[in-house]
């Protein structure tokens, strides 16, 4: 009898550490679980929230189109909220950007929410949303294209000429000319696009979308360069309510990336010469340097700002 008592307490006592243990466990991880789980129930839809801070990079645009991609092929996400804060970047990456949002756009509602900054290529990428958003600070616009190339390849073109045998008369040949076509057809494009998505809210002519001015929130809203002013959450609302599958606020949030990196594309660096030339074309002429490695000859950029380079350049901006 006494022997049953023992076991009896025993396990008494073990059942009442393990429920104690249990409780312990579930204080503890309730949080991180609970944080970790929608907020709505298991087959309710999604908004997924893409972030892109700093530069238009290859970099930074990859993962987003990474994201974007995710977005388009879970059949959860019903729509998407872009939060950006980029001054733009490189041509090339800018449009990459700007090809994954359009395309994401054909197949759900998306919503950008300028954070910050959304200028130059940093616009140009949003411009297919179907709403922009931005806090009364935020800062949007700068169309326009800058193009960057080797001094002596514009100023020496005979010299490079007697100095290289080619294999055809325009074989790596830069003319002032010839970059500020490629600038023109460059900037007719961006202009166009811009044109294109926002020309029904738009209350400003073409030419000036093309001087590339900039434009805090509120000036944003009455020239049709943003829609509404508001934060994140009013994006996110805006987002759900343009899903035709997404019904009142029986929705999740789900947020997406890293977020990108710094900016890293609006300094000017130590020794740069400013020189004005004819035509509006202002040069920023680097102090040179030693190195003999191969550098892309030539590079356009959307960007508000002027971009840093540590090689010998010139910087072509036409206004």
């Amino acid at each position: 009898m006494f022997g049953r008592e023992q076991l009896f307490s025993a396990m008494t006592a073990s059942y009442v550490i393990a429920v104690t243990l249990a409780l312990v466990i579930a204080a503890i991880f309730a949080p991180v679980i609970w944080n970790g789980v929608p907020s709505g129930g298991d087959d309710d839809p999604s908004v997924a929230v893409i972030t892109l801070r700093g530069g238009t990079t290859d970099a930074n645009v990859n993962a987003v189109k990474q994201d974007l991609r995710e977005a388009r092929t879970n059949e959860s996400i019903e729509a998407v909220v872009l939060r950006v804060d980029s001054p733009g970047g490189p041509v090339d990456s800018s449009e990459e950007f700007y090809l994954a949002v359009n395309r994401t756009a054909s197949e759900m509602p998306v919503v950008a929410y300028v954070e910050g900054t959304a200028a130059s290529g940093g616009y140009y990428g949003i411009t297919p949303a179907d709403e922009i958003v931005v806090k009364p600070s935020s800062t949007v616009g700068s169309i326009g294209v800058i193009v960057q190339a080797p001094l002596s390849l514009i100023e020496q073109v005979e010299q490079q000429g007697e100095t290289f045998v080619r294999s055809g008369p325009d074989k790596a040949q830069i003319s002032k000319d010839s970059l500020r076509e490629d600038i023109e057809v460059l900037q007719r494009s961006f202009v166009g696009t811009v044109m294109r998505h926002r020309g029904e809210q738009l209350t400003v002519s073409r030419e000036e979308v093309a001087n590339g001015g900039t434009y805090l929130g509120a000036q944003a809203t009455q020239n049709g360069f943003a829609d509404r002013i508001g934060d994140t959450e009013l994006a996110i609302e805006r987002a759900a309510a343009l899903s035709d599958d997404i019904e009142g606020d029986q929705y999740d949030v789900t947020y997406q990336g890293s977020g990108g990196a710094n900016f890293n594309v609006i300094i000017v660096p130590a020794g740069a010469e400013t020189v004005q030339g004819a035509n509006n074309v202002t040069y920023l002429v680097h102090p040179d340097d030693s190195e003999t490695t191969f550098r892309e000859p030539v590079r356009y950029y959307a960007v508000w700002g002027i971009p840093a380079e540590d090689n010998n350049a010139t910087v072509i901006r036409n206004d």
